[in-house]
């Protein structure tokens, strides 16, 4: 049995060690804390949540104008706001549902499916728009080490090392870029290759077919309507600026002197633990670990300060956790009265 196999039969008990060991640490923050500076800095909140949400909002709007972009000549049968409903769901879901984004991006193609958009141009929007947003993340990751590197570490012999490590992922993700963007296909005809070889076994026939889908998706999007594909781009770029623009807001109202590189770097690194930790519901533990961390790197080290974010971006996420409530309920009366109409 190979690692890849060994490690999907016992993936519950890899999650329970992962648990187990990020909320240890997690003990460990929370015993270190002046509660006399936490007090002081949770009578700040009340005015920073307006800031978080109005963030947290930009980035909702920024992606799901990516997504509508994406849908092409389809997104006539269906409003902004509802797109904007129906992706705000999906969301919700891929965050808290086991599978992840295979039921998020379902949900969603279910709703589009039902204001009569083609399925495949839909499913097309749906890949489309993911893959925009894991480029635009994976440029924006690469950047931000970079950043942290050059400003935060020096330039001893250890940070040199570990730049040319970062600018050899950048290179690698810039060539699997230009691979997924032109026409001869090359991302899927490199999966193919791969899965000739028997070291690769975890890709499957499936796996290569999705890989040739997407590459198609990509390659056509970008050749055929390039205005469209640099607009989604930077609208899926926009959705992560955003997001770091919630660190900047709770930092500096907190008078910790960060600049918004700082917080760019802090948001990215964040989501990369996030996406480690992807099969923990809501990265429950993950992502207030992942905070810790990428505090500390940016020179913010105060656990009071760690803190009041995750519970900030948690509140946050609670929030928009009760809009989608309201989403489903509205959209399900509304289904039941377009069947009452036909019937």
């Amino acid at each position: 049995m190979n690692t890849f196999h060994f490690i999907k039969k016992n993936k519950r008990y890899f999650i329970a060690i992962l648990l187990v060991v990020v909320f240890a640490l997690i003990g460990r923050f929370i015993t270190t804390i002046d509660f006399v500076k936490l007090k002081k800095y949770l009578l700040e909140m009340p005015v920073m949540i307006g800031g978080v949400l109005l963030a947290s909002v930009l980035a909702y709007i920024s992606s799901t104008a990516a997504w509508w972009l994406c849908l092409g000549k389809e997104r006539k049968k269906t409003t902004f706001s509802e797109l904007f409903a129906f992706k705000h769901l999906g969301e919700m879901l891929t965050v808290f549902n086991p599978t992840g984004i295979v039921a998020g991006d379902g949900l969603k193609a279910t709703y589009i499916f039902q204001k009569g958009v083609d399925k495949k141009d839909g499913l097309s929007s749906i890949l489309l728009s993911r893959a925009l947003i894991f480029l635009s993340g994976i440029s924006l990751l690469v950047i931000s080490t970079v950043y942290i590197i050059i400003s935060k570490t020096g330039n001893d012999e250890s940070s040199a090392r570990i730049l040319t490590g970062v600018i050899t992922i950048g290179l690698g993700a810039v060539f699997l870029s230009i691979l997924g963007l032109h026409k001869n296909l090359y991302l899927g005809k490199m999966a193919k290759i791969l899965k000739s070889k028997k070291k690769f076994t975890f890709i499957t026939d499936k796996s290569v077919a999705s890989i040739y889908d997407i590459n198609q998706l990509l390659s056509d999007f970008f050749r055929y309507r390039k205005t469209s594909f640099i607009s989604a781009f930077l609208l899926s770029a926009a959705q992560w600026m955003f997001g770091a623009l919630e660190f900047f807001i709770v930092l500096r109202m907190l008078s910790v002197p960060v600049v918004f590189p700082d917080a760019v770097a802090v948001e990215m690194g964040v989501i990369f633990f996030k996406t480690v930790g992807a099969v923990v519901p809501g990265q429950l533990g993950i992502e207030e670990y992942g905070n810790k961390v990428m505090l500390d790197t940016i020179g913010v080290h105060g656990n009071e300060i760690w803190l009041v974010i995750t519970l900030m971006r948690r509140s946050r996420q609670l929030f928009w956790l009760g809009i989608a409530g309201i989403f489903a309920i509205v959209i399900s009366k509304n289904n039941q009265k377009e069947i009452s109409t036909d019937d």
